[in-house]
């Protein structure tokens, strides 16, 4: 490592210092009592049905009391609420009853996991009674489940709600004519809690009462404290309770038929595997996918990409969503590289071969994961995962003959992460991340200690990163390495009307976690401030408002140059019908040095000020009817550069068990400059020219969602998205060393065909549509329809109209997949052979 980077470590460890000293030598007052009741064990039976008739339950304190969160925070909730909770040797038992008027309830129905505009009730659970890590368990009066677990954490300290997790536990709903009762059975199976005789957990109960627009808990929820599990109550004495052995199997099979234009209808694949997921002891489990099948994933959200970084796509495959809060906190587990191709040839092509075929995909085949925590609040996580290799198509020029070459050798990604919780809610946490790549493919090893620290009032926050990589390549059987340095610190006062925090940011030019990971950018240092006031209280036309302010700075970490500066200033609020408008505005004073956008160490791209503005609006979504908008409206007035855009959406639910949706985004941006290609010198191949140009760049997505559901456990949902960009060239420079754009003979004109071979017409077209039955706790059947349609070309004067029938002229290929899963919990048919 440099004499320069030696340096830059030790002022970091001198900022360490002072911003540690400066939050602990705040006051620690001590904090307001927490609610709380007494356990009780129960032994007799209780039957879910949402009935409260077993004798029993008047045996259970009574909780009561609901504080509002929202619209107006503090105050006693407009309905009554009235929970009780009993224990037995199996599971947790919950039953509330919820009081409003039966034609004021909004009974809606949704699949499961989407609470929709329903009313629910919801309990969460803190078996560690740490305030950073739980699981919430919610009912909606249509029984529709929804279930999530909570981290509090991460660099940016933000609480993550893993709701891609699914247990399996039981509820029940009756409603009557002035409240609706729901009945809960929670398995210890679903919890993670220590073996200690007697426990004390966090827990919290909220209801959401949509026809008042209002949520309340029974231990308050205030907005002005950071924080959603360390604001929980505290139930006592739980005693004598042991986790139950954890082992439940997943069988699926599957089928798969695929259709494409040019190639036919496939034969019908059958596809079988298994999900795992064992208990290793009280705190920890083992998660395993065997033979994995992701065939009918969502599809994603192309889009054409004109800049010069990686487009981040979100992970919809179920066994990387659920989980994953632990590896997550670090900021560098991307899960989609799992699967993906990294083009690591085993050898360079010759002059006389190229690629007719290149993969997309690397087959998973397996992944597992461990993670818990300990009695003394020490996290674990463990992942592993590995990929067959991939190959290209190879045809050699002068013969035709085509051959296989390795393009991604067997790939091994690992992950392990050390999470110890601290008082008042804080943590430190150790990451690292590995990718083992065989025949002298790349390896990758990314190690991170971050920290996040809180004052015992939680007014005061600091948060600090310092990560390092280290990547081993091979050239003819060498190695290299390149190592690369990360560190970021900040303070932010978090609680209160008053907020504000500042942070630096540097990463070296050399940083790179992108095999594991996903950064845009590194090469950087970045200074951010910021200041809010926040009006959590009911004023004037208004529930809530607030007012922030940001300012960013930016320069290069090698060599010392500056990138840029920007400003913005937020406003938003929500009125008191329930309707919410936000303003944006900001701006990028002087001339910004883009260092990226020419894709060539050594060229600069300077762009002069610009500013911008913007309005969000959106009605209640209480409502049948529900619309939200913004406009947008940019400017760089030395370049007569105009950016606009609009979004519109508008949603209605017809009945209780249909809803469309359909939103439109468009945009334009004219006489914006940007990187059109590099060109090259046809003999020694040196690099002639980098070239920009004028350009008008059109955005045009169009997406159709909609939802049929038959019961709580059986719906039907369908997603159509058209998406199109077109790129339109009017002028063409030259990027000079120098930095300047100059002008080029380079036209951008094919001399054979005329065409422009630079402007593009790219069009995204699919569908999604999916059937779903819940047949039994935790077992599914799943139907899917998917269609993808793709094109890219040069012709950007087509109409709307005339586009979209090229597009669906195109070529296009269709899959249908038939999955079902079936769950198997090993007690159940323990109980069974012990019985028989």
């Amino acid at each position: 490592m440099s004499l320069h980077t030696n340096k830059k470590a030790l002022n970091f460890n001198k900022l360490t210092i002072v911003l540690l000293a400066l939050v602990w030598s705040i006051s620690v007052s001590a904090q307001q009592e927490r609610k709380s009741f007494e356990a009780v064990r129960t032994s007799e039976k209780i039957t879910i049905d949402g009935v409260m008739d077993e004798d029993v339950w008047c045996q259970a304190p009574l909780v009561t009391d609901f504080i509002q969160n929202s619209p107006n925070p503090g105050m006693p909730s407009q309905r009554k609420s009235e929970v009780r909770m009993l224990y037995d040797d199996q599971a947790i038992y919950i039953v509330a009853q919820l009081y409003d008027k039966k034609d004021d309830v909004f009974n809606l129905l949704t699949n499961r996991d989407n609470i929709g505009n329903s009313d629910y009730f919801g309990v969460s659970f803190d078996p560690y009674n740490a305030g950073l890590n739980g699981v919430g368990i919610f009912v909606t009066v249509a029984g529709v489940q929804y279930d999530t677990r909570y981290s509090n954490g991460g660099r940016e300290n933000i609480w993550r709600n893993d709701s891609g997790w699914n247990a399996v536990w039981l509820s029940a709903v009756e409603i009557s004519d002035e409240y609706w009762t729901v009945e809960m059975k929670i398995p210890y199976a679903v919890l993670r809690f220590s073996s200690q005789d007697v426990q004390n957990w966090g827990i919290n109960f909220m209801r959401q009462n949509t026809s008042l627009n209002e949520s309340s808990y029974w231990s308050p929820i205030d907005p002005e404290i950071s924080g959603y599990l360390n604001q929980a109550g505290v139930v006592k004495n739980i005693k004598n309770i042991t986790p139950p052995t954890r082992l439940f199997f997943y069988p699926y099979v599957s089928t798969v038929i695929n259709r494409a234009t040019g190639i036919g209808t496939s034969n019908p694949r059958l596809n079988g595997g298994m999900d795992i997921k064992y208990g290793i002891n009280d705190a920890f489990t083992l998660d395993m996918t065997l033979i994995p099948d992701f065939s009918g994933v969502r599809s994603d959200r192309q889009v054409l990409n004109l800049s010069p970084f990686e487009v981040k796509f979100d992970e919809n495959r179920a066994f990387f969503t659920e989980g994953v809060e632990l590896f997550n906190k670090a900021g560098l587990f991307y899960s989609r590289r799992i699967g993906g191709t990294f083009g690591n040839r085993t050898r360079e092509l010759k002059g006389n071969e190229s690629v007719t075929y290149s993969p997309d995909a690397a087959q998973l085949v397996n992944a597992s994961k461990i993670t818990g925590r300990t009695n003394g609040g020490l996290g674990i996580g463990f992942f592993n995962a590995i990929t067959k290799p991939t190959y290209l198509e190879v045809e050699n020029t002068d013969t035709g003959e085509k051959t296989e070459v390795e393009a991604d050798p067997l790939t091994n990604f690992n992950v392990i992460v050390l999470d110890q919780n601290l008082k008042n809610n804080s943590s430190v946490t150790l990451t690292n991340t590995n990718v083992t790549r065989a025949k002298n493919g790349d390896d990758a090893n990314v190690t991170a200690f971050n920290f996040s620290l809180n004052d015992a009032n939680r007014n005061w926050r600091t948060t600090g990163f310092f990560g390092y990589s280290n990547i081993a390549s091979y050239q003819n059987g060498v190695k290299d390495t390149k190592a690369g340095i990360k560190y970021n610190i900040g303070i932010d006062k978090n609680r209160g009307q008053f907020q504000y925090g500042i942070n630096r940011n540097v990463e070296s030019d050399t940083y790179d976690i992108n095999d594991l990971g996903f950064l845009r950018q590194s090469n950087q240092i970045e200074h951010r401030a910021d200041f809010s006031f926040n009006q959590f209280e009911p004023v004037g036309i208004f529930n809530n408002y607030n007012i922030r302010l940001n300012a960013n700075h930016e320069m290069l970490y090698e060599p010392k140059e500056f990138s840029s500066w920007r400003y913005s200033v937020n406003t938003g609020g929500q009125l008191k019908n329930f309707w919410y408008i936000s303003t944006e505005f900001g701006g990028s004073p002087g001339i910004s040095n883009d260092f990226f956008e020419s894709r060539v160490a050594g060229y600069v791209f300077k762009k002069p000020s610009s500013y911008s503005g913007r309005i969000n609006l959106n009605t209640d979504s209480r409502k049948q009817v529900r619309m939200s908008g913004n406009l947008r409206f940019g400017r760089r007035p030395d370049w007569d550069q105009t950016d606009q855009s609009m979004n519109l959406s508008a949603r209605v639910r017809i009945g209780e068990r249909a809803e469309i949706s359909h939103n439109v985004e468009v945009s334009s941006r004219d006489n914006e400059r940007g990187y059109a290609r590099r060109l090259y010198n046809d003999t020694n191949g040196d690099l002639e020219a980098v070239i920009f140009g004028r350009r008008e760049v059109r955005n045009f997505t169009n997406t159709l969602n909609g939802s049929y559901i038959f019961t709580n456990r059986m719906g039907v949902t369908f997603r159509a998205r058209h998406y199109w960009s077109r790129v339109d060239y009017k002028e063409f420079y030259e990027l000079t060393e120098g930095d300047e754009l100059v002008g080029t003979t380079y036209t951008g004109i094919d001399a054979q065909t005329g065409e422009m071979v630079d402007n593009r017409n790219y069009n995204a077209f699919n569908i999604d549509m999916e059937y779903n039955w819940q047949f039994a706790p935790g077992s599914e059947i799943r139907a899917i329809w998917k269609r993808s349609i793709g094109t890219n070309d040069y012709n950007t004067q087509l109409r709307f109209i005339d586009n979209f029938n090229s597009t669906f002229g195109a070529p296009n290929s269709d899959s249908i997949t038939i999955r079902m899963v079936y769950f198997i919990d090993y007690l159940n048919i323990k109980n069974i052979f012990t019985k028989g």
